[in-house]
């Protein structure tokens, strides 16, 4: 998440009721879809990550404060806790909410039941931790989380016990009201530039050793041989192991079991991957914050290809819809769009002036939410069917 405010939203409050228009000289699709935002009452919070409870609520941390907020969409209610000092990204696993702190080198969890924080310092300094995602449970039911180290190469594990470590939910936070505003989105469909890069999988580099650098439990880290690049993104696959990206047009696969690092070629183009979004079938899609695309690679076929989105800056962060399709945001363009690969048509939302889009996640209705990092807001899309 790379955090680069724009400044404070103006136009969310004026907006009320207003049709955006993407003039791309193409047809609009139906109408009968709208765009929420909560703002939250605090500037310059700067929302980055962002995550959905199974209770409806969606949870954001505020990078540029020190607070995690939950939103409660239905009854336009919010709370928060003081987590640290930049909180990073936020997650929600079997009732406990877990982000990372980056000046504060810790992982904080908590109980939303409740007020109270437990905080897991990272005995590594300097690391920053950033975005952070659910790996495989361990075999005594353990959850595993991965965490991208921004201040240093590498790539964090950390093992949770909820039998000994579940937070307290001690102390009671008020809820406190919060603003909604809702407006009309026209939709555009523009298609898609597509290219197919030749990769001969024969000449794809053997894994490499790679053992773990630093273990203080619950902690374990790899450091990464890119001296010359931050960790951008990194993705569990469902066999395990992780698709790793550092400012380049290459990933890293880290197999943290058997202990080995392969570096992949994808494509050929000048591109920063960001938003990996692991597919069942092994591949990668992965987005660029270099050329406007959503790009995808299968090792197992040696297919490399992306879609070049007409209009589009820097595609940050990748999910995919119920259909198949591929739901991203476009952080430098304000927009939140969506990839039919089959067709090579995407359809592209257009939000408020500098809303920055960020982090997004679909709910179980098909809804995208989304953090608006310079908009300083929380928001939700919905399609109509």
């Amino acid at each position: 998440m790379n955090c680069r405010s724009k400044g404070k939203i103006a136009v969310i409050g004026v907006a009320i009721g207003m049709s955006i228009v993407l003039l791309l000289g193409v047809a609009a699709v139906s109408q009968g879809n709208t765009l929420t935002f909560w703002e939250l009452p605090y500037e310059d919070t700067f929302p980055g990550g962002i995550a959905l409870g199974p209770d409806g609520t969606v949870y954001a941390a505020a990078n540029g404060g020190q607070e995690v907020y939950r939103l409660d969409p239905a009854n336009d209610l919010f709370r928060s806790w003081g987590v640290g000092d930049r909180p990073a990204d936020v997650t929600v696993i079997d009732g406990a909410v877990f982000c990372t702190v980056e000046n504060d080198d810790a992982i904080v969890y908590f109980d939303p039941a409740g007020l109270a924080v437990s905080t897991a310092v990272i005995p590594f300094p300097g690391v920053a931790p950033w975005e952070i995602h659910r790996g495989a449970d361990t075999a005594a039911g353990n959850i595993i989380l991965w965490i991208v180290e921004r201040g240093i190469p590498g790539v964090l594990r950390f093992e949770y016990n909820p039998a000994t470590d579940a937070p307290s939910a001690a102390g009671q936070a008020s809820e406190q009201p919060v603003v909604s505003r809702t407006l009309v989105v026209t939709p555009q469909i523009v298609q898609a530039t597509y290219e197919r890069f030749p990769y001969d999988i024969s000449l794809m580099p053997t894994p490499v050793p790679l053992a773990a650098s630093r273990t203080a439990a619950p902690f374990t880290e790899w450091a990464l041989p890119i001296s010359d690049f931050s960790v951008e993104d990194i993705a569990v696959a469902d066999d395990g192991t992780l698709w790793i990206s550092f400012g380049t047009p290459l990933l890293f696969r880290l197999d943290p079991i058997a202990g080995t690092l392969q570096e992949v070629e994808t494509i050929r183009n000048a591109a920063i991957f960001q938003g990996l979004l692991p597919a069942a079938d092994g591949s990668i899609w992965f987005g660029s914050i270099a050329e406007g695309s959503v790009g995808h690679f299968d090792p197992a076929l040696g297919l490399s290809e992306t879609w070049r989105i007409p209009g589009t800056g820097e595609v940050y962060d990748l999910v995919f819809g119920t259909d198949g399709s591929i739901w991203y945001t476009d952080r430098d363009g304000d927009a939140i769009g969506n990839l039919n690969p089959t067709a090579g048509q995407a359809t592209i939302y257009l939000l408020p002036a500098d809303s920055e889009p960020l982090y997004l996640q679909i709910d179980t209705a098909g809804a995208i939410w989304f953090t608006a990092g310079s908009g300083n807001s929380i928001g939700r899309l919905t399609v109509a069917n």
